[in-house]
């Protein structure tokens, strides 16, 4: 049971305070009907129109009477479990009508509702099921679904269940008291110990009919659930419209978190009201001015969660004239919003935005303190604001502490409710509505000023070419920054620094600029010490800008009066554009590298392979060690730029032989052709109202404008097994018809689940069928799944999603002739190529893979078990994150040795295969994208190559050393890349016995991808690879982004050669050496043979 203070301590008044208080007060009083509880409304609208539809979640409707009927016999089922009044109920999974329908069934049992977010870790929902007392976890969608939520639960020692319906129903005898506790929302604490608000039945059911009276909601209005189940928003979202016999349209998470899917999710279902962040409101205008878009039914869109920026505002009005934008305010504490502003297009110049006056039953008091005693603020006066009415919460479960310093008792009431303190900083407008000012907590002190960083936010948004911002305060110290997020205190010895981050319209704007407009209206010290431009701000799970996950300034930046230095001539101005359109970033200064401004190694391969085309000699040493406009310009020239190709003709039937890198890939298909370990298999996933023949037309366009996909293979007479290599293999397309199937093959998710991996366990016969198969699915209504399955010598990763980006562009453009700018693209890329190799830096790059691979290559020693003559190639995965805190050791270190991330990573993955393995001598395979020359970007062909990178560990060596040693491994072997490694495999005969892969048999694999979703005719394509079970070499690590600041590393091994304890320790170890190496001083000072790698040992 709750065990809730029923006194609170009096607010302290200064003398006179209170009459001056309610003076200034801001209330409204609304005879809402407060008396019958939520289910009583839904039981009612059953009697009277049953089919209505109460609660639609993609093509599942639950109309009305349904809905009354589940939620007695769910109260029915719950009471035979044991759940009384004021029990505390859990409940989390998937969103939709069974969550609905639990709280409406806990509403009737007067028991209380806590929701459980499934993104929680499981230590968070331990946290939270402990903390509450609560009695089960209901599990939506099914426990085997939500394994945080479980493991949590069996943690905290709460039984786990799916909701149940019992035969009788419930019917509650007597409406809920107004004081009856409704609900527990837990929300993050400063402590970092989640706190537990506790709502009353009253102010839910008040905060409902608010938003009823103000939106004028009636049974014609659709509104959009789209709040994960632990924001506070989500608890009207699915109750408001079900006073009044709407509709509840159930948003997926990943349509509620990514613009273009929730404009398209609006406008295909047809939503009047939808609430979001800011954020999102963003994404949306983005997602309209790209696609077209516009959800004609939406009345109502409601900005919450934090500060709608003024620029926000306005291009929301212009974009959409026809819905009403309403700025909305509330602490969860407090039952959700508590002010309401209903915004027309702001005026130039305005900072900041109403946030409105009251809803019914609220009081608000804006008040300061002054030696300990609370003041009235005059109205334009900034204060704090509190909260009075019915609105106000109990305060927080199991935690008297906090309690007491956010609930008190209500001096200006004479009824003796509750007074909260909201730590938002507001003051009241002549309009008599309240202006949002920033939180009290962020107030920071810089250079002796005490100041608002929110002030700062505002006026740098309204800089017309400020699309979003956030500014923190960092600390400095000699060449770095510490990281002292919205604190007043530097850490010792460094220097309080403002950073300001900006995300851009895409007009552009200099930190010139910025800073002369916030120097017309704030004084120097409030001027930010250096600016940030990024792409996008990182968010929270509830879309709120996640202060925490800023990325920190580029360390080697060195401390400058002016952070931007031009170039200095024509010559570094052609440079720096390059460098610019490489690295898709507004401006590049003289002075400023390429690693620093984000590049990677296949950036640089690119930029190296621009400046070649201009004449420059450029390598990517170069590039990689300083790679600056004022650096590169004073390259020397080549004489003529490289020549471009001109544009090959169109032509129906094409032979030409395999690329090299389809050549390498034969080699080793034709050593086991029944092998399927060279099967590439992804999912379209197809989310909409989807047109099948107009899908089958794309699909015939898309094979017309890439006849290579429908290739035919064959040898030469007289030749065959490994010896069919090379150019000694033709493919002739197109020759095979592969065309989409005329209708749809129903099927569930396992079912569809069990014929992916079918399909992956059959190997393609390359010489006698086509090397492409497909099905297309239908998971139910609006969810439609085209499975590709093929050989990876027609396609690659990155292939696959420029392939399936151009077959949305042709279902949206309904094309049915193909385009001979497309169709000439792959014969326009082998015409480069065949240019390419028979150039003098392939035969350079020939001599160099010569000399690196000489004599014995090592072999990797790590199995446990003999190699089967027969492999299965089945393989498994162990995984890792690496967390923010070595992500950013990582990301220093490679600075550092101007190197890019892969290099201390492959340091890392080495010497933990060293220990092993116990080798003095590593080779690792590394995959290169082969997209660094523009010819190759946007061509759908296999056009992966393996780099073997042969390391030596020498035990006497420092890691500082060694990973000095892997860089300049790495750097040359990029320089090389140009040469085929089929061509290698050639002068490599003691390579080619099948026992195990030629030259190396492990990989490092890190490569970016391209973008894989886009919406086109209302539905969402979506490209995923699959797993086919299959690992081609020993043992495979693969590194991702996971988050903001995080990467997730996969250990792929074939489980006939590794057990999981070793593979579970050649990753842990990785982590191990991958601290050790990042940290400077232990770099420095320990060596190969010293390092300890077990784990669990003294460095783990």
């Amino acid at each position: 049971m709750i065990d809730l203070p029923t006194c609170y301590d009096p607010l302290p008044l200064a003398d006179g305070a209170r009459e001056q208080a309610l003076t200034a007060a801001l209330t409204r009083t609304e005879p809402y009907p407060l008396e019958e509880a939520v289910h009583a409304h839904v039981a009612r609208h059953a009697a009277s129109a049953p089919f209505d539809p109460a609660v639609q979640d993609g093509t599942d409707t639950v109309g009305y009477g349904e809905l009354a009927d589940r939620v007695h016999r769910t109260a029915s089922w719950l009471a035979s479990e044991g759940v009384t009044a004021g029990r505390i109920v859990a409940v989390g999974g998937r969103r939709g009508a069974d969550v609905v329908t639990a709280f409406l069934a806990l509403e009737s049992l007067a028991a209380v509702y806590l929701p459980v977010d499934a993104n929680w870790p499981s230590a968070r929902v331990e946290t939270v099921l402990r903390d509450s007392g609560a009695v089960l976890l209901l599990v939506t969608g099914g426990p085997g679904d939500h394994g945080e939520l479980v493991k949590g639960a069996e943690a905290a020692g709460v039984p786990v269940t799916a909701p149940a319906q019992a035969r009788t129903p419930y019917v509650r005898p007597a409406p809920p008291a107004p004081d009856e506790v409704r609900y527990v929302l837990y929300t993050s604490g400063t402590t970092g110990r989640p706190k537990g608000a506790v709502v009353e039945h009253q102010g839910m059911l008040n905060h409902l009919w608010a938003k009823v009276h103000d939106l004028g909601l009636s049974a014609d209005d659709r509104l959009a659930q789209t709040a994960p189940l632990g924001f506070d928003i989500s608890v009207w979202q699915m109750l408001a419209p079900l006073l009044v016999g709407g509709r509840v349209q159930i948003i997926g998470d990943e349509q509620a978190q990514d613009g273009a899917l929730l404009l398209d999710a609006l406008s295909h279902y047809g939503t009047t009201v939808v609430e979001t962040v800011p954020t999102l409101i963003r994404f949306l205008l983005d997602a309209r001015r790209d696609t077209g878009v516009r959800p004609e039914a939406l009345r109502w869109m409601i900005a919450t969660g934090e500060e709608l920026p003024p620029a926000l505002a306005r291009r929301w009005c212009d974009t959409f004239d026809g819905t009403r934008l309403l700025n909305a305010y509330g602490p969860t504490e407090c039952s959700d919003d508590v002010t309401h502003a209903v915004l027309r297009t702001p005026a130039p110049g305005v900072h900041h935005l109403p946030i409105g006056g009251p809803i019914g039953n609220a009081a608000l008091y804006v008040l300061r303190a002054e030696e300990g005693r609370w003041q009235a603020c005059a109205h334009g006066e900034t204060g704090e604001l509190f909260v009075g009415g019915i609105v106000v919460g109990r305060g927080y479960l199991g935690d008297p502490e906090r309690t007491a310093r956010a609930f008190f008792g209500d001096p200006f009431s004479d009824t003796g409710g509750r007074l909260y303190r909201t730590g938002d900083a507001v003051r009241v407008l002549p309009e008599g509505e309240l202006e949002y000012l920033g939180r009290i907590d962020r107030q920071v002190k810089v250079g002796g000023v005490r100041m608002e960083l929110a002030e700062i936010e505002a006026v740098l948004g309204t800089h017309p070419a400020v699309d979003a911002c956030a500014v923190t305060l960092r600390t400095s110290a000699g060449h770095g920054a510490l990281v002292a997020r919205e604190t007043a205190h530097a850490p010792a010895g460094g220097l309080p620094r403002l950073v300001a981050y900006v995300t851009t319209t895409g007009s552009g704007a200099s930190e010139e600029d910025l800073r002369a407009h916030l120097a017309e209206q704030l004084p120097a010290p409030m001027i930010p010490y250096t600016f940030v431009f990024l792409p996008r701000l990182p968010l929270t799970q509830n879309g709120k800008t996640d202060h925490s996950a800023l990325p920190e300034p580029p360390r080697t930046l060195r401390p400058r009066t002016r952070p931007y230095v031009p170039p200095r001539d024509g010559t570094e101005a052609a440079v720096a554009r390059l460098v610019a359109e490489t690295l898709d970033v507004e401006r590049v200064g003289r002075y400023d590298t390429f690693l620093d401004l984000g590049g990677d190694s296949l950036l640089a391969m690119r930029l190296a392979a621009r400046l070649r085309e201009t004449g420059r000699q450029a390598t990517l040493r170069d590039v990689l060690r300083d790679g600056s406009p004022a650096a590169l310009a004073v390259l020397g020239r080549e004489g003529t730029p490289q020549a471009t190709h001109a544009r090959h003709t169109w032509d129906a039937r094409r032979s030409r032989p395999l690329t090299p890198q389809q050549a390498g890939v034969y080699f080793h298909w034709r050593l086991d052709p029944h092998s399927p370990y060279y099967s590439y298999q992804g999912t379209l996933e197809l989310t909409g109202p989807l047109d099948v023949p107009r899908l089958a037309t794309a699909w015939r366009v898309l094979l017309a404008e890439n006849p290579q996909l429908l290739a035919r293979f064959t040898e030469p007479e007289g030749t065959g097994g490994p010896a069919a290599e090379g150019q000694e293999v033709v493919h002739h397309y197109p020759h095979w018809d592969v065309p989409l199937p005329d209708s749809p093959v129903d099927t569930t998710a396992d079912a569809y689940r069990r014929l992916a991996a079918e399909e992956a366990s059959r190997p393609f016969d390359l010489l006698a069928e086509p090397a492409l198969r497909i099905g297309l699915f239908r998971l139910g209504d609006g969810h439609h799944r085209l499975l590709v399955t093929l050989h990876e010598l027609l396609l690659d990763g990155w292939g696959a999603t420029v392939l399936f980006q151009r077959l949305a562009d042709l279902y949206q453009q309904r094309l049915d002739t193909p385009d001979p700018e497309h169709g000439t693209r792959y014969d326009r890329y082998l015409d480069h190529l065949d240019t390419l190799l028979a150039g003098d830096q392939v035969v350079e790059a020939g001599r160099y893979w010569q000399r690196q691979l000489a004599g014995e290559l090592p072999v990797l020693q790590i199995a446990q078990r003999r190699r089967p003559a027969a492999p299965s190639y089945r393989g498994v995965v162990e995984e890792a994150v690496l967390e923010e805190e070595l992500f950013r050791r990582l990301y220093d270190t490679a600075r550092s040795a101007s190197a890019t991330a892969f290099v201390p990573l492959l340091a890392a993955y080495a010497l933990a295969l060293g220990y092993y393995g116990d080798a003095d001598e590593i080779v690792v395979g590394a995959p290169m994208a082969g997209r660094e020359r523009p010819e190759a970007a946007d061509v759908p062909a296999f056009m992966l190559t393996m780099l073997p990178l042969r390391l030596r560990l020498d035990p006497h060596a420092s890691l500082s050393d060694f990973t000095a040693h892997v860089r300049d491994t790495v750097y040359a072997a990029y320089e090389a890349a140009d040469h085929p490694f089929s061509w290698t495999l050639r002068h490599l005969p003691a390579a080619r016995s099948s026992a195990a892969t030629p030259v190396f048999q492990t990989m490092l694999n890190m490569l970016p991808y391209p973008a894989r979703a886009a919406t086109a005719a209302d539905v969402e394509f979506r490209f995923v690879e699959l797993d086919t079970g299959y690992t081609k070499y020993d043992c495979a690590l693969y590194v991702q982004p996971h988050g903001p600041r995080q990467f997730l590393l996969q250990f792929a091994y074939q489980r006939e050669l590794l057990d999981t304890g070793t593979a579970r320790g050649v990753l842990d170890s990785t982590l191990i050496a991958l601290r050790a190496l990042t940290d400077p001083e232990r770099a420095e000072r320990t060596t190969v043979r010293s390092l300890d790698l077990l784990p669990g040992g003294a460095l783990s």
